[in-house]
């Protein structure tokens, strides 16, 4: 039986309309798309400068990290982040340099679970402490309530180099004990560091991974 006109008319404009409701779609669905995608990696990268710094606001020495603008006023606006999240209140950079280590030379996440040592040429600044942290930035309990070595506190070589071990047990030497805690990071605060330091001509001390459990 012919279809009339009528029914040939009405099944064209069903198909037209179906193709512009999945064309619709699929331009809603790839803006979506498109928005989800840009949102990630803007957060995501807001996040990675926040937490590892660029160029522009950190200064790199060996697997130490330190920003530049740490405790001034002027800050950057990740800078202040960084601030913010950390909770701290650094030393101005004007006076001091403040340098941070997560990682062992290799690029390998600082872990209570493995044992590290540190080698030091003399460290050329008025003052230094270097201290061991958790994860969330808190001194480790253990008992030998020791967290740090400063300058006056360090057993040196006497042309001023040292090395200190990060381990669970005791260790002859200088030793700082890590227990269970985890992910670590390093803090290296120097007092009036002289300019071979600030420039990176000085390399700061090298963190090596020892064995693991």
């Amino acid at each position: 039986m012919a279809l009339s006109g009528t029914t040939v008319s009405l099944g064209y404009r069903l198909v037209r309309f179906r193709r512009m409701l999945l064309t619709g779609l699929s331009i809603s669905t790839n803006a979506v798309l498109f928005a989800v995608i840009s949102l990630v990696l803007g957060i995501g990268s807001a996040f990675w400068m926040i937490d590892r710094g660029t160029t522009l606001t950190t200064q790199r020495n060996g697997p130490w990290s330190m920003w530049t603008r740490a405790g001034q006023k002027d800050l950057d606006p990740y800078t202040r982040a960084r601030q913010a999240k950390t909770g701290n209140l650094p030393l101005s950079t004007q006076i001091a340099a403040t340098w941070e280590a997560r990682f062992d030379i290799e690029g390998r996440r600082l872990h209570s679970s493995c044992e590290y040592l540190l080698e030091s040429e003399p460290i050329d600044a008025t003052w230094f402490n270097l201290a061991v942290y958790d994860d969330s930035g808190l001194l480790i309990p253990n008992s030998a309530d020791r967290h740090s070595f400063t300058s006056q506190t360090i057993a040196a070589n006497p042309d001023g180099s040292f090395f200190i071990v990060l381990a669970r047990e005791a260790r002859p030497g200088n030793w700082l004990p890590v227990g269970g805690a985890g992910r670590l990071s390093l803090l290296l605060t120097m007092i009036e560091p002289k300019p071979s330091v600030t420039e990176s001509a000085q390399q700061l001390p090298s963190i090596r991974r020892i064995g693991c459990r």
